[in-house]
């Protein structure tokens, strides 16, 4: 059963908050930051506001938040390509990884099924959702300005597919050990991301055994998980 907030909980809250508000006004101020990175102050708010309790409207809305604003620094990053945009997106990721433990830890999660279940399912969906597509996101934006800034490595290029796949297989192995649909659905938008790279950018983009190896280690990825998991199905299904 959770207690009210004390009124000194209160009075930290409300100070930090203004104090953090403050903060930006004068940043903006002082740094002149372009308009475009509003997006990274939507999901600092995003963030500090998946922070509250998840009772009543808080369940819906705050994954609901996180999603619009990684999204909006996603699509921000790929019109500017502003590395501090990546933080816009780090932040909900954060959030979400927050959201999704504190789901986890207070309701049982709803097996997949019947679409009315769906409404029950919407806030785990979401916020797993942020977390598989903004480490995509993430990921991609890392590797374009750190690994490939000034170098010209085809080589590299098969690396980010690969970290892909890896992050998606694994999201599929936590939602099969948890028996959560959320994160396998999120593992499968990720691995998506990762087969439409390998098979519509590597493979046009790499060359000679560079574009071979690629699909090789995809495909040989794809077929490893797919044997963990129907031993850990055959695992759990034991008496």
């Amino acid at each position: 059963m959770h207690s009210t907030p004390s009124l000194d909980s209160r009075v930290l809250t409300f100070a930090g908050a203004g104090l953090l508000a403050l903060a930006a006004i004068f940043g903006w101020q002082e740094l002149e930051l372009q308009g475009v990175l509003i997006a990274v102050v939507g999901s600092a708010a995003a963030a500090l506001f998946s922070l509250q309790r998840l009772e009543g409207v808080l369940r819906w809305l705050s994954p609901a938040l996180l999603v619009v604003a990684g999204l909006a620094s996603a699509l921000s990053w790929l019109a500017f390509k502003l590395p501090l945009l990546l933080l816009g997106v780090a932040l909900p990721v954060i959030g979400a990884a927050w959201i999704a433990t504190r789901l986890r830890r207070t309701d049982s999660p709803v097996p997949s099924g019947a679409a009315k279940e769906l409404p029950l399912r919407l806030p785990e969906f979401l916020t797993w959702q942020t977390l598989g597509l903004g480490l995509v996101m993430l990921t991609g934006g890392a590797y374009f300005h750190l690994l490939t800034l000034h170098v010209d490595d085809l080589g590299r290029r098969l690396v980010l597919t690969i970290v892909w796949t890896v992050i998606g297989l694994g999201a599929l192995l936590l939602a099969r050990k948890l028996e959560d649909t959320a994160p396998r659905d999120a593992g499968f938008v990720v691995l998506a991301c990762a087969v439409a790279k390998a098979t519509l950018y590597d493979t046009t983009h790499l060359f000679g055994g560079l574009r071979v190896a690629v699909l090789v280690a995809v495909g040989a990825l794809l077929l490893v998980g797919a044997r963990v998991l129907d031993r850990m199905r055959a695992a759990q299904e034991l008496p």
